[in-house]
C-alpha cells in the first residue's frame, strides 16, 4: 500500500533538500546578557547612592553593549533575522539606550533617562531572544552551483532580490512583519548550498508548506 502525503506535509526534504540546525547556543547568549544586567544594576546604585557619579555612563554603557553582544550572538546564525519586526525592535531601542548613555557621558542628559531607556531596551531585547528561542528552526539547504540561476518561474509573491548564487536574501516572501520565508546563499564546509530558512514558525505550530507559493522540485532540477 502506498503512503499518500498531503501537499501540505510535503516538507522540502521531499524534493531533496536537507534540513538543517541553526539554532543558536543558549551560553553564548545568556552569558552576555547576564553580565550586562550587573553594570546597569551598579549604575542604579551609584545614582541612587550619589557615589561614583562619573562611573554611571560608562556602567550604563558597558551594560548595554553586553546586552547587543548576546543578541548578535543570538540572531548570528540566523541569516536575515532582521526582516523580523520584533527582533529589529530589539536592537533598535539597544542602539537608542546606548546612544542615550553617551549623551549623559557628555552631560546632555540625565542618568535617570539613561536607566529608563535601558529598562525599555532590556524588554524588547528580552522579547526578540523569546521569539527567536520558540523558532522551531525550519531551515533547509541543498547544494548549489554559483552559475545556476534561481528557478522564478513558479515563485508567487516573492520579493526576488538576485536570481544568481549570493550570500545575502535572494528571494523574500512576507507572511506578516515577524513571519517570512527567505532563500539565500551560504558556504559551507562541503561547498556551495542554497539555503531555504522559513523563519517564525513556533513550537506547537504547523507550517503548511503550500502558503510558499514554490515548486521546491524546481530547484533539484537538472536542467541548466
Amino acid at each position: 500500500m502506498v503512503e499518500m502525503v498531503r501537499a501540505k506535509d510535503r516538507t522540502p526534504e521531499f524534493y531533496g533538500w536537507n534540513r538543517v540546525d541553526l539554532k543558536p547556543d543558549p551560553k553564548a547568549v545568556l552569558y552576555p546578557l547576564s553580565w550586562g544586567l550587573l553594570p546597569l544594576v551598579f549604575a542604579a546604585i551609584m545614582l541612587v547612592t550619589d557615589t561614583g557619579v562619573e562611573l554611571i555612563p560608562w556602567s550604563g554603557g558597558i551594560g548595554i553593549v553586553l546586552l547587543l553582544i548576546g543578541g548578535i550572538s543570538a540572531v548570528g546564525p540566523r541569516q536575515g533575522a532582521f526582516n523580523c519586526m520584533k527582533i529589529a525592535l530589539g536592537f533598535f531601542f539597544c542602539i537608542l539606550a546606548l546612544f542615550s548613555w553617551v549623551m549623559i557621558a557628555n552631560g546632555n542628559l540625565s542618568a535617570v533617562y539613561g536607566l529608563m531607556s535601558s529598562a525599555l531596551a532590556l524588554i524588547m531585547i528580552y522579547r526578540s531572544l523569546d521569539f527567536i528561542f520558540k523558532d522551531i528552526g525550519l531551515v533547509y539547504q541543498m547544494s548549489w552551483d554559483a552559475k545556476k540561476p534561481m528557478p522564478t518561474s513558479s515563485m508567487v509573491d516573492w520579493d526576488i532580490r538576485s536570481t544568481r548564487f549570493t550570500q545575502n536574501t535572494m528571494a523574500l516572501k512576507r507572511f506578516d512583519s515577524d513571519r517570512f520565508a527567505h532563500i539565500y546563499g551560504a558556504r559551507t564546509v562541503g561547498g556551495l548550498v542554497l539555503r531555504l530558512d522559513i523563519f517564525g514558525i513556533h513550537d506547537g505550530n504547523r507550517f503548511d508548506y503550500r502558503t510558499l507559493d514554490l515548486d521546491l522540485e524546481d530547484f533539484s532540477s537538472e536542467d541548466e
